[in-house]
């Protein structure tokens, strides 16, 4: 008997030692929202951090790492450069095995998809909580092929165009609408031009028009399969014809600008010509929208946001709302559980999203949503209309035809679409529009063998 209590009370004490342990990793343990949430304890740690971006966003992500650092005493190196140079600096790393601890990586995360550990484990286990992310917010960073979730999404957005209104009045053109058409884009950019003198366009992203074109000729029709592993273009280069031709037309007109000036601009979306008021049309990520617009207001010039031009009004958009960019963690981190806890605060505080607020994108996480909405000081006139153009293109019945994974291949077939084939076009180097999207479609499946046979 005596032995038997001996054995009860064992028990019930390891019982008792394991009870906060359990109630610990209850759902939702680590929501930072909670009240008397206890942050944890990093004095003395450190990890490294690398992302790109524009200035606006340098301000914004070091004011949230200094909040963290209060918070927790973990102390966090970071690098940024501008997205050009970020990837140089980001392949040299991987080159080196020298990644940081956390990265920003963008929808190309195929490509790089060997030096990414996945989240699922610190997502089942509580460490990222994800009881305000819907199981559709997730799935803009999973690897459709293996369920992987390769990153934490900074947020949604969409590529869309911006305009001057005040342009558009003075040149006397009609403003675009939601389902405004390429034949009312062109009708815009001559008008402006011939009123204005200087090119009504200085920033196009050739090939996502292109692709997006691809995706409008027909219903369930797009370049890439879903999960990103095949193409899923019949081989109707039509489309592509169509839009090589229109675009490099306008050029040559003067309407749009010339390889030079855009070449110039790059990726610095504040250096466009439509924050001087010398452009009225731009194309952009809809997360981009605030910082321009920051620069424009100093000019004294408001900006709007619009949909992309489609082939036919009553016709498929071509848009989809995607993850902006996400935060990955290095699958050679010797600080994993530190990164996952980072990454946790990052997409979930509501204090740090006050900071960010939604520069790279519109939260996934919908309690941060919400609380950024209801605050007037943070959802101002400029990320109202950032969050009514991300409404609006999530609507459109064809905004879920998009791979949420671009193809290891991409990056070498977007580059030669533009270089080659829109610069080549626009040179003289091609008999005509369907010429050159001919040869482009052979040379992509070449550029995409290549890959397959590594």
């Amino acid at each position: 008997m005596k032995k038997f209590l001996v054995v009860v009370l064992a028990l019930c004490l390891a019982l008792s030692m394991m009870a906060p342990a359990l109630a610990e990793k209850a759902e939702g343990w680590n929501n930072v929202n909670a009240e008397g949430y206890q942050w944890p304890d990093y004095s003395g740690k450190k990890i490294s951090f690398m992302w790109w971006g524009s200035d606006t966003r340098a301000q914004k992500t070091i004011e949230m790492i200094d909040l963290y650092k209060q918070l927790t005493g973990l102390e966090i190196e970071y690098e940024y450069f501008d997205g050009g140079s970020y990837w140089t600096q980001f392949q040299a790393k991987q080159a080196a095995h020298a990644l940081p601890d956390v990265f920003q990586m963008g929808n190309n995360w195929l490509t790089y998809y060997d030096t990414i550990e996945p989240l699922n484990a610190y997502i089942e286990d509580g460490t990222i909580d994800t009881t305000a992310i819907s199981e559709a917010m997730l799935a803009t960073t999973k690897n459709q092929a293996n369920g992987d979730i390769t990153g934490m999404s900074n947020g949604t957005n969409a590529r869309c165009f911006c305009y001057n209104p005040a342009i558009f009045d003075e040149c006397g053109v009609a403003y675009p609408t939601e389902n405004w058409t390429w034949d009312d884009f062109a009708a815009a950019c001559r008008t402006i031009y011939e009123k204005t003198g200087n090119p009504a366009v200085t920033t196009l992203e050739y090939n996502s028009l292109a692709f997006s074109t691809v995706t409008q000729w027909k219903e369930g029709y797009n370049f890439y399969s879903m999960d990103g592993t095949s193409f899923a273009f019949e081989g109707d280069t039509a489309p592509l014809a169509y839009i090589f031709d229109l675009l490099t037309t306008l050029q040559k007109e003067g309407a749009i600008a010339d390889y030079g000036i855009q070449n110039e601009i790059g990726q610095n979306v504040e250096a466009d010509w439509i924050a001087s008021g010398e452009a009225a049309i731009m194309m952009l990520s809809s997360n981009q929208f605030q910082a321009l617009s920051n620069v424009a207001k100093e000019n004294g010039i408001t900006l709007e946001l619009c949909t992309i031009p489609r082939v036919h009004a009553d016709g498929q958009s071509g848009m989809v709302v995607r993850s902006s960019q996400e935060m990955c963690i290095y699958n050679e981190s010797q600080n994993k559980e530190i990164a996952a806890n980072f990454l946790n605060f990052f997409v979930n505080s509501i204090e740090a999203n006050k900071i960010l607020n939604c520069e790279r994108g519109v939260s996934i996480n919908s309690d941060v949503l919400a609380a950024l909405k209801a605050d007037p000081e943070k959802t101002d006139e400029v990320t109202g209309k950032v969050y009514t153009i991300i409404d609006l293109i999530g609507s459109f019945p064809d905004a879920a035809n998009s791979s949420p994974a671009e193809p290891a291949a991409n990056e070498e077939i977007s580059d030669s679409l533009k270089k080659t084939y829109f610069q080549g076009l626009a040179e003289g180097k091609f008999e005509s529009a369907q010429d050159a999207a001919d040869k482009f479609w052979v040379e992509a499946q070449e550029i995409w063998a290549k890959y397959e046979n590594q």
